[in-house]
């Protein structure tokens, strides 16, 4: 006998459920939706934006929110409230802090780079330059900053008329050619030089300076041999002049020029290095390793030697001699006769008693 049950099956109610619960999410999504657009659709205030800000709490007792206008009036192109001709010239003027030993910005209006020599309307500058020069230098070298080559010459407009400070080695050294005009600004003499610093290379910088000290050599080229100088003044320009070349027929090149008071002699900065500085002691520890080394092998040689003449070296060393003297050589035939006879003669005697 079997009995049915009238109650609903298990998968019944687990799909009833699912039902249930796929309502109540479509229901509840859509009431978000609802309260979300409804949310949209009301217009904000800045006092209602204000208080809804998560963020309105977090504000010090110094501090305030600025919330936007609506009725305030909305450019379309902020062109239009701009003065354009106003804000070119506010772009283009240019007013560089200037330190007490910074020349005048009246002379170093109208020098331009990137041209051979100095110009006619440059002649001006070029003499004031070097008498400021003479008086802001004296006695105060050591107090100017150390001028770098890459400034020098690729950002001329940034570095000129500022002091500053040269190291280097002195590759050539001549007397200046002054115009006739020097004599009006109280210059009767100046020296042509050219030099090398540390971090310019090949490179080389140009340097009109009013007196040299009288122990530096004069020459057109000393190469690397030249003395080692120093020197102080302004930045006039960035100067074309005529360079050999790598093929030597001649190029156009591009160098520094620097007005200074007096060229001076400095004695040659030996470098010490960490490898120099270890030098000695490598030598001295590659000494003692080699020194070891050859005392190992003369070790090793001695024991050899008084191991060749000891009795164990004799015990392990096999009689070997290869000669073949006493060696006697007999044939097939003959060993067996050999065999036989003894064979025979060992053999008892079976014979018959008499």
């Amino acid at each position: 006998m079997r009995f049915r049950s009238r109650g609903t099956g298990r998968s019944e109610n687990l799909l009833r459920r699912t039902r249930r619960g796929t309502l109540i999410f479509v229901a509840a999504a859509a009431l978000l939706l609802l309260w979300r657009l409804q949310h949209m659709a009301a217009p904000l205030t800045p006092d209602s934006s204000l208080s809804r800000s998560s963020s309105a709490s977090s504000l010090l007792s110094d501090e305030f929110r600025v919330v936007p206008d609506p009725a305030a009036p909305r450019f379309q192109n902020p062109e239009s409230i701009i003065d354009s001709q106003a804000a070119t010239a506010l772009e283009q003027q240019t007013t560089p802090a200037t330190g007490p030993d910074d020349l005048p910005l009246t002379l170093t209006a109208g020098i331009q780079d990137d041209v051979l020599g100095v110009l006619a309307a440059e002649m001006e500058a070029f003499f004031g330059t070097l008498k400021l020069a003479d008086r802001v230098f004296t006695g105060r070298r050591n107090q100017m900053p150390e001028g770098r080559y890459a400034v020098l010459i690729d950002s001329p407009e940034n570095a000129r008329g500022r002091p500053l400070r040269l190291r280097g080695r002195l590759r050539r050294l001549t007397p200046a050619v002054l115009p006739e005009e020097s004599r009006s600004y109280g210059i009767r003499q100046a020296w042509d030089a050219w030099i090398s610093t540390p971090d310019s290379g090949n490179q080389l910088v140009h340097v009109i300076a009013l007196s040299a000290d009288p122990g530096l050599p004069l020459g057109d080229s000393f190469g690397r041999s030249g003395p080692d100088v120093e020197l102080a003044g302004y930045l006039f320009k960035r100067e074309g002049y005529a360079a050999k070349g790598r093929d030597g027929n001649g190029e156009l090149a591009l160098a520094p020029l620097i007005l200074s008071d007096r060229i001076t002699a400095t004695a040659a900065v030996t470098v010490v290095t960490r490898a120099d500085e270890l030098n000695p002691w490598l030598t001295w520890l590659a000494a003692i390793v080699f020194a070891g080394v050859l005392l190992a092998v003369l070790q090793f040689r001695l024991a050899d030697r008084a191991f060749v003449g000891s009795r164990s070296h004799q015990l392990t060393t096999p009689p070997v001699r290869p000669s073949f003297e006493g060696v006697d050589s007999v044939t097939t035939q003959q060993m067996l006769q050999q065999l036989e006879e003894s064979a025979g003669d060992e053999a008892p005697d079976a014979s018959l008693l008499s």
